[in-house]
């Protein structure tokens, strides 16, 4: 039982340090974007004649 609370507790952990830089990023990414005007737009490549499109942020 004390081994199964270990693994969770590590998990959770790891689970948590991974999100940290994620948040730090959005944050910086919003400062950045103040008084721009922004909007998503769709980039597509091919890539082994498959369309690849991808949804990016795109600040003027």
């Amino acid at each position: 039982m004390l081994q199964r609370y270990l693994v969770l507790c590590c998990g959770l952990l790891v689970l948590a340090l991974l999100a940290l830089p994620e948040a730090a990023a959005a944050q910086q990414m919003a400062q950045e974007t103040k008084g721009k005007d922004c909007r998503m737009e769709q980039q597509c490549h091919w890539k082994d004649f498959k369309k690849i499109c991808v949804w990016v942020k795109v600040c003027r």
